[in-house]
């Protein structure tokens, strides 16, 4: 499995990369926000780790065509009110930071196997 993580603070991204790399010996990819959109529609990511922060309506059209291809979506916020869900994204995750390690990973192997949060 391959996750494509875009994250506003290159730390948490960091730390998403050597979680997800332990726990599910995933090869990961960190993209910085500038790159965001060109790497969404460019990577073979099979998830995609994006913080909600970045939802501009290009990206979230990138996403969307993303998900239908079959890509799994997982999104990262710190904003209390989009823990319950995103309404662009019925049914994808949305883990709350700081990250839970055992959530990340749920979400990700969930996301992977193309299953709803």
């Amino acid at each position: 499995m391959h996750v494509l993580i875009i994250d506003v603070e290159f730390l948490v991204a960091l730390e998403s990369e050597q979680v997800l790399g332990d726990s599910l010996g995933c090869s990961t990819e960190i993209v910085v926000p500038r790159d965001a959109a060109a790497s969404i529609e460019t990577s073979h990511a099979d998830v995609i780790l994006i913080d909600t922060e970045l939802l501009s309506d290009p990206v979230v059209a990138l996403l969307q065509r993303r998900r239908r291809s079959g890509t799994g979506l997982v999104f990262s916020s710190v904003d209390k009110r989009e823990r319950l869900g995103l309404a662009d994204f019925p049914g994808v995750a949305v883990i709350a930071k700081p990250f839970d390690d055992e959530k990340l990973v749920e979400a990700v192997l969930a996301a992977s196997q193309g299953e709803m949060a």
